[in-house]
């Protein structure tokens, strides 16, 4: 018995934003011999020039130099330059700007000219000391304890350069509050956000097919398309992201094994480049990826058996691939096993990746790519969905007590690992490295991705509240965005977690309050011999 089944849609041409290139050169760094004399003959003409250049200068001729962090102010006459002020309003978490340019941006550059004349109010946002010191200037304010307390620096912008402010107070910038006073050359300017082509990057976590639940192998159609598309990664900060089918990540394509997929692969006349997609559920040559290097404005088709069960990664395999992959061309494929997967409440898709920007994090505007960023793996951001903190407010999952949770989670990359981890509870059941064919690993607490894999989670909603969901790398969740809520609503079980404090004399079912549990008798303070342990569910 055959079937045709069809997954995926087209997305809609949108404008595109050109992208572009790197190459690689080399200089050998020999000198032939017969230069070697000549050489040395103008070092030591240089040398004198030097020297008496300097004699110029210490015997009072006009100086041509600015000062800077290194040399000395009293040798030349700064400018009287305008007034300058900035706002700062100190968290734990950072330096927020208020106001003007920097308004909301965190840790922001603050760009003066020489001659300047500069104040930097620090106002308190917290229960929480803070103070505001400046290198090079040797500069410091006086601390704020308390939330709208103020201090400010006046000073004027005599020495030219870049120099570091921070709060002193000890771990207080180490976990964040730092940033930079420019001083001269203004820093090359971010544009203004760009024109927006879709109002939310982040593929929908609950989009997934429906569990397959024929008997039988079929051919699936498979439909991809790639476009470009200029979104937010926050409010305020756009940039211009590959991706397939309009989302980050692209959608989550299921099949039975043994299945025969075939690929419809269309790129759209407006991208900038060639594309194409490396499955890593295909035995075949790239994956596919040989057989779909496309130009924009054409297609490309290709089949393949999907004779191993597993939960794997896609992604463009053009090169530069790591810049396609930053840029949000990768999702997820799920080759159901024969027997079908657990029946659960609900299933959730998330996929981590970085971005590799031109400026600072949070700072407003349109951002570019940065090709030097991604070689040193030095990421801008690191987000789930393509986005600071995407699956949160609105956004975020919502399921109820007693629900039975399913999580597919892959890691695009292209460069760091991701230690997923919820925060409030454990995994029942995990499958890591996409293998669904093993036994699952029970009541983890963190499950290791690295970049090309994924992991599949089950679990059940025991309380109500918000449980992030964090890369445990924890920098990435907490300060670049790697970061979502799954909420739970209903009864809460207080013999599970009690708020007040008062003893908890013994359990209660998990499931159906005042019924008797396997945890009866458990009292607080002694942990059950292992085999007497509750097993969730």
């Amino acid at each position: 018995m055959t079937a045709t089944t069809q997954t995926g849609a087209a997305g809609i041409a949108r404008p595109n934003e050109s992208g572009g290139s790197r190459s690689r050169w080399s200089l050998s760094g020999e000198i032939p011999p017969s230069r070697s004399l000549y050489l040395v003959y103008l070092a030591v003409g240089l040398l004198l020039a030097e020297a008496a250049i300097g004699v110029v200068l210490v015997t009072g001729g006009a100086s041509l130099l600015r000062p800077t962090s290194s040399s000395a102010p009293s040798e030349v006459t700064v400018p009287n330059g305008p007034p300058v002020a900035f706002e700062l309003k100190a968290f734990i978490t950072g330096f927020v700007g208020v106001g003007g340019a920097i308004n909301g941006v965190r840790d922001p550059t603050l760009d003066v000219g020489w001659g300047d004349h500069v104040t930097v109010t620090l106002v308190d946002g917290e229960a929480m000391q803070h103070d505001l010191h400046l290198d090079g200037y040797n500069l410091e304010t006086a601390w704020v304890s308390t939330p709208g307390a103020s201090t400010n620096l006046t000073f004027q912008a005599t020495l030219e350069g870049t120099f570091a402010y921070y709060c002193t107070f000890p771990g207080h910038r180490q976990n964040g509050m730092q940033g930079a006073l420019v001083v001269g050359a203004a820093t090359n300017p971010i544009g203004p956000e760009a024109n927006l082509t879709t109002s939310f990057i982040s593929h929908s976590p609950t989009a997934i097919p429906p569990p397959i639940t024929r008997n039988y192998s079929t051919t699936v159609n498979v439909f991809l398309h790639a476009i470009e598309e200029t979104a937010e990664i926050e409010p305020g900060v756009s940039y211009t992201y590959w991706t397939y089918n309009g989302t980050v990540p692209g959608p989550f394509l299921r099949v039975r094994v043994n299945d025969t997929v075939v690929v419809h692969f269309y790129n759209d006349p407006s991208s900038s480049m060639n594309h194409s997609i490396d499955f890593h559920a295909v035995t075949g040559p790239g994956g596919g990826a040989s057989a779909t290097q496309t130009a924009p404005g054409h297609w490309s088709n290709f089949s393949f058996l999907a004779m191993t069960p597993g939960l794997f990664v896609y992604h463009c395999g053009t090169p530069n691939i790591p810049t396609h992959i930053a840029n949000g061309m990768f999702g997820m494929f799920l080759v159901q096993p024969s027997g079908g997967l657990p029946p659960v409440d609900h299933e959730f898709y998330l996929m981590e990746s970085e971005l590799y920007l031109d400026w600072p994090i949070h700072t407003m505007g349109n951002q570019l790519f940065n090709g030097t960023a991604l070689l040193n793996v030095d990421p801008t951001y690191v987000v789930f969905g393509g986005r600071y903190d995407a699956y949160t407010g609105v956004h975020q999952l919502n399921v109820s007590v007693n629900d039975t949770v399913r999580i597919f989670f892959g890691e695009a990359g292209p460069n760091l690992y991701s230690a997923f981890h919820m925060i409030g509870s454990m995994f029942d059941e995990s499958w890591l490295y996409g293998d669904l064919t093993d036994p699952p690993l029970h009541n983890l607490q963190t499950v290791p991705v690295p970049p090309g894999s994924t992991a599949m989670m089950q679990f059940m909603a025991l309380y109500p509240g918000n449980y992030p969901l964090v890369d445990h790398q924890i920098v990435n969740a907490i300060d670049k965005g790697a970061f979502a809520i799954l909420n739970v609503t209903g009864w809460a079980n207080h013999t599970i977690f009690n708020r007040s404090g008062a003893p908890i004399r013994e359990a209660r079912d998990l499931r159906t309050p005042g019924a008797e549990s396997p945890l009866s008798g458990l009292l607080l303070g002694r942990a059950p011999a292992r085999e007497e342990r509750p097993v969730r569910g």
